[in-house]
């Protein structure tokens, strides 16, 4: 339904119902840092079920990039945008609420003064996700999709809980 393999994700839920790790996946990412001005600034591979991508980033000119690449930020909210769209299309087949099409949008604002060493500043806005479809379902049947989504998404949960993380440097010879 609308691009989205239902058969697959009902046989990923009765797994589920058996073996919890059967819906976990582990990323593992690895990126350089390119110290010659010709090149972008950083660059790493990510793999995926069929294939493999370089990513490139570059910070834009008042950061000390060149803006040659996305910055790291602008992967980091399209992939939020992306894991909002994709949780809205699954849930909605799920329900059997079709999509005939669907388009995202998201707006927010970066204050990097605290990243240039001015002070301490909340970094970010608030996140404007805006979901427009369409289909022959009621806005009822929508808004409840809305609702799952909200419920669901990966990315909404990141942005509402904590994530424990842990840093290091070490130095190479």
């Amino acid at each position: 339904m609308h691009n989205v393999r239902i058969k697959q994700i009902n046989t990923m839920v009765e797994q589920c119902q058996d073996d919890a790790s059967a819906a976990q996946l582990d990323f593992n990412f690895e990126g350089t840092w390119r110290t010659n001005s010709d090149q972008v600034q950083f660059s790493g591979d990510v793999q995926f079920p069929q294939g493999e991508l370089t990513l490139n980033a570059d910070f834009p000119p008042f950061l000390g990039g060149e803006g040659r690449a996305p910055s790291a930020l602008t992967y980091c909210f399209y992939g939020a945008m992306s894991c909002y769209g994709s949780t809205f299309a699954t849930q909605a087949a799920m329900a059997g609420v079709r999509l005939d099409a669907m388009t995202i949008s998201l707006k927010l604002g970066v204050d990097f003064r605290t990243a240039l060493g001015v002070g301490d500043f909340p970094p970010m806005t608030g996140f404007k996700f805006n979901v427009k479809v369409k289909s022959d379902a009621s806005d009822v049947d929508i808004q409840k999709v809305k609702e799952l989504t909200d419920e669901r998404c990966p990315a909404i949960w990141a942005m509402q809980n904590p994530v424990p993380f842990t840093t290091a440097a070490t130095k190479v010879n």
